[in-house]
Formats: C-alpha cells, structure tokens, sequence
C-alpha cells in the first residue's frame, strides 16, 4: 500500500532513537514501520522527529491588545517553536466571561491561527458555564488578581467547580491566595516574589485541592517543589514553565523577569528543575507578552508576563542535549501529556493520531536572541540561552515551516 506522504526519520520509541517512515494520509499518522511507500516522501534521516508541541497556557491577547500580539502572530511564533497546538487562556478584552465572549473572540481568531488552537472560558458566575461550555475547550480560575482580570468570583467555589455542565472538564486554576500576600513596593524581582510569595501558591492550594468535584483539575504554573508534591497526593495535573525553572529572583533582567506567580530564588527554583528529570510535568509557556516600552518603566508600574511559545520546546531540547533531561520527557512533558489531559489525538508519533510533526537538527544548537523570534513582542526573557529550534514543522500532513520560512498560512483548526 502506498501512502500519500512518507517521512523518512529518526523518532523515540521506548525512550531510544529508531530509524523509521510515517506513513501519513489525510493528514493523520497511518503507519509507524521500518519500510514504506508514499506518492510523496520526505528524506529527514538526519533529523530527529518529535510531535507537534501542545501548549496549553498561551495568552495571545487578541481581541483587546494586539499592539503586545495578535493571533497571527502568537500563532506563527509558536509554530517556528515546534508547537502545533495552541490552547488560549480567557483574560482577553473582553474577558471570556459568557458565551457572547467566547463567541466574538472565535469569530476574530478563527481564521488567523497558524496552528490548531482551542480557547478557555472564564470560571467566575456559575449560570455562565453552560453557553460556553460546548465551545471552550477548559476553563480557567484564577483566584487572585493578575494581568487582564480582577480574580472576582461571584460564585462560591464548592458550587462553581460542581456545575453539571463542567463535568469531566479541564478547569486550569491560577493558584495565589491574595490574602496571604505582603504589603510592600515591589521594585525589584527579590521583593515581588516576597509580595507574591510561596505561603500564597500553597494556601490557595490547599482550599482547591480541599474541594471535591468531577473536573479535571489542572494547576497551572507552580513555582515550588511542595507545591508538586501536594498537587501529586491529590493526583491533579499541573504546569511548569520554563521561566520558573531556569530564571530567579537574582536573575539580571529586571521588568523582563516580572511574572505572576513570581520567579523564586535560585534554589527553589533548582529544587523544581528535579521535577522535570521525572518527565511528569506539563511544560507549557503561560506565553503573556508584553511590549518593550510597557516594561520599560519603574518596576512597580511594569505589568506582569513574558512571552515563550517560541522557546518552551527549544530550550527543553537544548537541556536534553546537554544530558541535563531526557529526550524521551521532553516529548512527554511538551507533547504527549498535555495532548492527554485534553483528550487530544496529538501529541504522539502513532497510527490515528495527527500527523503534526517538527523536525530538529540537534547539533544544531544555538544562542536564543530576539531578532530570531516570531512573537511581535520583540524581547525574549531567554536571551543568550541555549535552545534547538525546528528545521522544519508539519500540521496534519502539511509542511507549514521550511527551511526558515513559514510555508503555508493560517492553515490552523479550531478545537473543542
């Protein structure tokens, strides 16, 4: 049987390195063998193929701001970054509060998208959750302030997170307790993370993971390696970003660095690099741009967030050809567990599933700088650090960036 297209490669089986062809047709993955034959092949013996990355916390702030990034753009960034599969977090302007939202927000988005992409809704009034529910991918909490929503939630949260309408889904939650914040001027990385400090991400912790519901409880960007373990002895999922990983408080960027929940100190942030060597996590960016003159103020007035979705895989690929992670928990933590948590046939280089495909050259390691990203941002927290980018990325079948250049546009699906 010949199949429509075959790529010849090198992908991880078993956590090894094997030669094989990716039998593809009609856009999905029909056959993973030693030898086939295609109407078209592509020769990429010499790279290594991962599946397309899935990140599920991006903000790529359209409608409402898209002088800091528009969809086309997040969307072609994360596409140059080995990402197939976009999921883009509410706190929009408007927010994605009710169904009217979320539906405007798709109709400006959904032929823009350089990727395939899913959107969340905002948990805040329990009589909202059914109109949005068909159409919103998750849903997320956030339980304190942070940029673009007030955290206000007019429903109380035992009955919010046991709507009959949220059973079985993902509900994203942004865990800070604002009461256990400290009152101080926060000018500088050290005193933001002693504002927003770790007492806070384990209080609001513990009063969700205190709550029994049927959602699919997913806790985003933790910042401690106690907050892991506490997640873990509930069986949650969660989120680590690369920033929180490999950037701290004593870190030499100052309003680049300024993230909600806040970067830590270098040891605790070592402390959560251990997880990553488990390959148990979900790596996603929390990507949150901002431009260059809206952090070029004082400290306290900058808004919190920094852009990733270009750099998340890279940067983890980079780690693993240092020995510092395996390449096999790359792929699980940037593609396969993500694609997992949202019922996804993505995520894996198997038969049914879609054939979204990057392709890296991995002795081709190179310093990150920002006039080599894609995000309209135009500044990279990652500067000067290590990463391996895509050669090339395919989506469902389609070669969607070549040798530099993004091929095929706006060629991506909306998910639900």
């Amino acid at each position: 049987m010949a199949h429509e297209i075959i790529v010849k490669t090198k992908i991880l089986q078993s956590g090894t390195e094997r030669a094989v062809c990716i039998g593809i047709d009609n856009g999905k993955i029909t056959a993973v063998e030693k030898h086939l034959d295609g109407d078209r092949e592509f020769d990429l013996k010499d790279y290594l193929t991962l599946p397309g990355g899935v990140d599920v916390h991006t903000h790529m702030r359209e409608p409402g701001s898209v002088q800091k990034e528009d969809f086309y753009t997040g969307t072609k960034a994360a596409a140059f970054g080995g990402t197939t599969t976009i999921l883009d977090m509410p706190n929009t302007i408007p927010s994605v509060k009710n169904e009217l939202a979320l539906r405007d927000k798709l109709d400006i988005v959904k032929n823009r998208a350089n990727v395939d992409f899913g959107l969340f809704g905002q948990l805040s009034d329990i009589d909202q959750i059914p109109g949005m529910a068909n159409l919103a991918i998750g849903f997320k909490l956030y339980m304190s302030e942070t940029t673009g929503t007030s955290g206000t939630i007019k429903t109380p949260l035992e009955l919010l997170l046991n709507s009959d309408s949220l059973a079985g889904k993902v509900v994203t939650v942004h865990a800070e307790d604002p009461r256990m914040f400290a009152d101080d001027v926060c000018d500088d990385l050290h005193r933001h993370n002693l504002i927003r400090n770790m007492k806070a991400e384990f209080m609001a912790l513990r009063r969700i993971l205190s709550i029994d519901s049927q959602v699919k409880l997913n806790l985003a960007h933790l910042t401690t390696a106690e907050s892991i373990d506490q997640v873990k002895a509930k069986r949650a999922s969660f989120e680590i970003t690369p920033h929180h990983v490999l950037l701290h408080d004593a870190s030499n960027i100052g309003t680049m660095g300024k993230v909600n929940p806040p970067l830590r100190k270098k040891v605790i942030s070592k402390r959560l690099f251990d997880t990553l060597k488990t390959g148990r996590a979900i790596i996603a960016s929390d990507h949150a741009p901002h431009t260059l003159e809206e952090k070029s103020v004082e400290f306290e007035n900058a808004p919190s967030g920094l852009p990733g979705v270009e750099t998340r895989v890279p940067l983890m690929l980079a780690l693993a050809k240092k020995g510092m992670i395996r390449y096999i928990h790359v792929q699980d933590m940037c593609c396969t567990l993500p694609a997992e948590l949202f019922d996804m046939k993505k995520g894996k280089i198997e038969p049914g599933y879609d054939a979204d495909l990057a392709f890296y050259d991995m002795d081709n390691m190179v310093k990150i700088e920002p006039d080599m990203l894609h995000s309209k941002c135009g500044w990279t927290p990652f500067e000067g650090h290590d990463a391996v980018f895509p050669r090339r990325v395919m989506l469902r079948g389609q070669m969607i960036i070549h040798d530099g250049e993004l091929a095929v546009e706006k060629s991506g699906k909306f998910l639900q």
